[in-house]
């Protein structure tokens, strides 16, 4: 069995065998059931007056494991539609007295999943979102409406994150010099190559064939402004998806990469962020977000695909 199989096998039962997570509020929300490939699933019917409320995650969760939390959302469509219908929600990640907004976008062609009781109309295929979490995090998940979306259903599920590798490194389409990145493991520093920097002039352009799970890697060097956050926007065949977010906390690691000066420029932790690419050609866009200051170093990685 070749490498790239034994892989798939292996990302498959890290993501497959899924577990729901119910919101707390689920009592004053309509249940919605949609069937697709002969299973019936699950989601919660978010309209412009309500939110999805989700729990600590630490009460669902074991604490000494990595945990990938799914949110898998749809709208309704006419049947015979031959264009892409675009919709979304306000993603609210609360951590304490912190609080990470995110607004995801997406753009998806009619599914094969019919909408009970509703002659001519289907539900659209569905858009994927990730986010890693520890299993002691006491995070928990706020799902809202997004203006000018239309309403949609929200199933939230999750999956024990195994040590399976992204090992196929993305380069970009567009000319960027590569960076390296050194960090301590243990009493030495070891070697992370292909960083690629974005900023105010540099953005990273990339293409892939999917179905396959994409790793955005990032770490900022702006660690001496008053900044609490950096972050990018990613772009999926020219449509805009999401503002990501990470806060700047310094690396314990040690990171640094060295600059065009041969400058050594120290660097946060790294924060990883994963998206589903749905199948075919995809191009993505990973730029600066206005305001967001000094470089943004951004390593891609994917599954193998064939």
């Amino acid at each position: 069995m070749k490498l790239n199989q034994l892989f798939k096998i292996a990302l498959f039962l890290t993501f497959a065998f899924s577990l729901p997570i119910k919101p707390s509020n689920s009592k004053n929300l309509e249940i919605v059931k949609i069937s697709d490939k002969n299973k019936t699933r699950t989601y919660y019917h978010l309209d412009k007056k309500n939110s999805l409320v989700y729990p600590k995650l630490n009460k669902i969760f074991d604490k000494d494991k990595n945990y990938a939390v799914k949110i898998i959302s749809r709208t309704k469509i006419s049947k015979n539609s031959n264009s892409s219908k675009s919709f979304g929600y306000v993603l609210n990640i609360i951590e304490g007295k912190d609080t990470t907004i995110k607004e995801l976008k997406f753009k998806k062609k009619v599914s094969q999943s019919k909408v009970p009781n509703k002659r001519g109309f289907s539900y659209t295929n569905a858009g994927f979102w990730l986010e890693e979490f520890r299993g002691n995090s006491k995070t928990k998940l706020l799902i809202e409406p997004l203006k000018g979306s239309p309403e949609i259903d929200v199933r939230v599920v999750f999956n024990e994150i195994k040590d399976d590798k992204f090992i196929n490194e993305i380069n970009p389409v567009n000319v960027l010099e590569s960076n390296t990145v050194y960090f301590l493991k243990d009493s030495s520093y070891i070697k992370s190559n292909k960083w690629f920097s974005i900023n105010k002039k540099n953005e990273f352009q990339f293409k892939v064939n999917g179905p396959l799970v994409l790793k955005i890697i990032s770490r900022t060097d702006n660690l001496f402004s008053d900044d609490e956050f950096y972050g990018y926007k990613v772009f999926e065949n020219g449509k805009f998806m999401i503002n990501q977010n990470h806060k700047i906390i310094k690396s314990k690691k040690n990171a640094y990469y060295l600059d065009k000066s041969e400058n050594k420029m120290d660097l946060t932790k790294y924060n990883a962020t994963y998206l589903n690419v749905p199948e075919g050609l995809n191009y993505y866009l990973i730029k600066n977000i206005k305001g967001s200051n000094g470089n943004t170093l951004v390593k891609v990685e994917s599954t193998l695909n064939d």
